[in-house]
């Protein structure tokens, strides 16, 4: 599932952000990866895509998230913490593997 974020520019619809899941098989979880612009970061465009996909996940049966984040992004590791999952944080060779649940729905 992929879901994008995009503006009117000069006339022309421009993307600046992309969120999408992919379902690990057995799981009833998927992988997520968030890329936004570095000129649109810090103004919510990520929170809107990843709720808007966790809400699609939740949808579709999902129980949660996995993902890789570099353990100096912190704007990344914030935004999955202030999203409310459950979540289990593990770090290796300077990269947290996360494991996010969605709870309660």
């Amino acid at each position: 599932m992929i879901i994008l974020a995009t503006v009117q520019k000069d006339e022309k619809e421009m993307v600046i952000g992309i969120c999408q899941y992919g379902i690990q098989e057995g799981t009833h979880a998927a992988e997520v990866a968030i890329v936004v612009q570095d000129e649109y970061q810090k103004k919510g465009v990520g929170t809107e895509l990843l709720s808007h996909l966790t809400y699609l996940a939740k949808r579709s049966g999902l129980l949660g998230f996995t993902a890789e984040v570099l353990a100096d992004n912190q704007p990344m590791l914030h935004l999955f913490e202030k999203q409310g999952f459950v979540l289990e944080k593990r770090l290796e060779g300077g990269v947290y593997e996360l494991k996010m649940s969605f709870g309660e729905t």
